[in-house]
């Protein structure tokens, strides 16, 4: 039967007794890791799940991650992490949904673990502890049994952001987190020396990253909840060498006071992604951070389809790329095309579609939704851009974003980027809310910088300066904070929801 490898087998072969993972002052090497991991698997069997079960998380990044990981593999069941930040009416659905066995949580979700009513809890801590110390480890390691893991069984479900509706679960193949792993490992240029600070929440796509460096024997350092203290001191202290950020992130840690006399000399790669970054934001970071940047454009359903590289963050001889979401990365395929699934040509928006083994399997007991994004083995992101005559992608927008003011498209994104220029301007967006005359107009909601009254006006001012008419914010709000998810994005749902409820007109 042809297998993939455990996800630990490189590092117990090569580096047995390097820290695998670090959270807050707690770590494991590899060999705990390993050990740990086949007395919860020991446990799992114990509980009477089986092969094609689901296992649900619970949890902030915490050092148990990695194990309950390769445990649930090993034991042939499929991870369910959940995102923590739901409220339990989301929670309960995606628990329904999905139907898992045994549910880990951890000790603050330890209430909510309860109330979602499946059969088997567990709790991290004194209970978790005591049900590894008490499990009995197989006799044979999987590896040394010649076992392997199954290619074609399931993984991970991993649940989409759900910003436009229900979450729907993206399913993993053993085979398509391998894909996903090695693409990583060339675009991130992985070394096994690395120490790589994972800021994201682990119940995301991010997770995918967290293997990649396990598998080569680095070292995660995992960060249990994001500030920008946080990351400048972790990065002096453990010798961090790559990081994981989104760009309101990159935002926070620019603006903290520290940030430019920060030691950072350690870092080689910071790799981001999730949503658009301002370039004029992107030049700072660059600056600041004095390292090799890398962007990463995909989707929960995809991994990294496309790729800005270190040597295309160049604000000198290729400022242009600083908005580009790059080209195919390793394994994929990427096309743009009409809503025929038609290739346009260069410099014409159409729908991101894209192919490659790392693709989901499809969504877990969605076969209409399924059907509907994987047309003809291609995955129809609903993000609309176009390439250059060089062939580099530029994302416009998603399809749902995007606004049509008296007939004209207007992308909201490269409104935003321009509003975000404005230095009295912290963040922005554009919506789209209905108007009488141009059926839809562009609406501005704006976070200003610390200290400073926001006068909407000259702001507007500023953009048709630098915008076609048509795509200057008719209306602008001021706001303390934009809504975001778990991930950075913002929620512009919840923006054209407070806009309808407020009354406005």
């Amino acid at each position: 039967m042809n297998i993939v490898p455990d996800l630990l087998s490189f590092a117990l072969a090569n580096c047995p007794d390097r820290q695998a993972v670090i959270c807050g002052e707690a770590s494991l090497t590899f060999r705990e890791v390993d050990q740990r991991a086949e007395r919860l698997r020991s446990v799992l069997e114990s509980a009477g799940l089986s092969r094609g079960d689901r296992l649900a998380l619970l949890a902030v990044n915490s050092i148990e991650y990695l194990e309950i990981h390769v445990a649930a593999m090993r034991a042939g069941l499929v991870l369910v992490p959940l995102n923590f930040r739901l409220a339990l009416p989301e929670l309960s659905y995606i628990v329904e949904n999905c139907g898992p066995r045994l549910l880990v949580c951890g000790q603050a979700f330890a209430e909510t673990g309860q109330a979602l009513g499946v059969d088997n809890l567990l709790v991290l801590g004194d209970s978790y502890e005591g049900s590894l110390n008490s499990a009995s480890p197989r006799a044979e390691h999987p590896e040394a049994a010649g076992a392997g893991i199954d290619p074609s069984a399931g993984s991970l479900i991993l649940y989409t952001s759900g910003t436009t509706g229900r979450p729907k679960g993206a399913m993993l193949s053993n085979r398509a987190l391998f894909a996903r792993i090695h693409s990583n490992l060339f675009e991130y240029a992985v070394r096994a020396e690395d120490r790589f600070l994972q800021c994201l929440p682990l119940f995301h796509i991010a997770a995918n990253v967290t293997s990649t460096y396990a598998y080569v024997g680095a070292t995660n350092v995992l960060l249990p909840e994001f500030s920008s203290t946080a990351v400048l001191d972790l990065i002096a202290s453990r010798k961090i060498t790559a990081a994981l950020l989104v760009p309101t992130m990159i935002n926070a840690i620019l603006h903290h006071p520290d940030a430019r006399t920060a030691d950072l000399s350690s870092l080689h790669t910071v790799a981001y992604g999730a949503s658009p970054i301002p370039p004029v934001l992107l030049r700072q970071a660059i600056e600041t951070f004095g390292c090799g940047f890398v962007q990463l454009f995909g989707m929960t359903e995809t991994n990294a389809c496309t790729v800005l590289r270190r040597h295309d963050h160049d604000p000198a001889w290729h400022p242009n790329r600083l908005a580009s979401a790059g080209t195919e990365a390793l394994g994929f395929a990427v096309r743009i095309v009409d809503d025929r699934d038609r290739d346009v040509d260069p410099g014409t928006v159409g729908e991101v579609i894209c192919r490659g083994p790392a693709l989901m399997d499809g969504y877990w007991n969605a076969p209409g939704a399924t059907a509907e994004a994987l047309r003809d083995g291609w995955m129809h992101t609903g993000d609309l851009g176009y390439r250059d005559a060089d062939g580099y992608l530029f994302i416009t927008d998603r399809k749902k974003d995007m606004v049509v003011s008296g007939g004209e498209n207007v992308y909201p994104r490269e409104v935003e980027d321009v509003l975000f220029e404005h230095p009295d301007v912290n963040e922005a967006a554009v919506i789209g809310v209905p108007d009488e005359r141009w059926g839809e107009r562009v609406h501005a909601v704006l976070v200003p910088a610390e200290g400073i009254e926001l006068d909407t006006r000259a702001i507007l001012v500023y953009a048709r300066s630098r915008l076609a008419g048509y795509k200057v914010p008719k209306t602008a709000e001021i706001s303390t904070a934009l809504p975001k998810n778990a991930t950075g994005k913002v929620l512009k749902t919840e923006l054209r929801r407070r806009w309808h409820e407020s009354g406005a007109s």
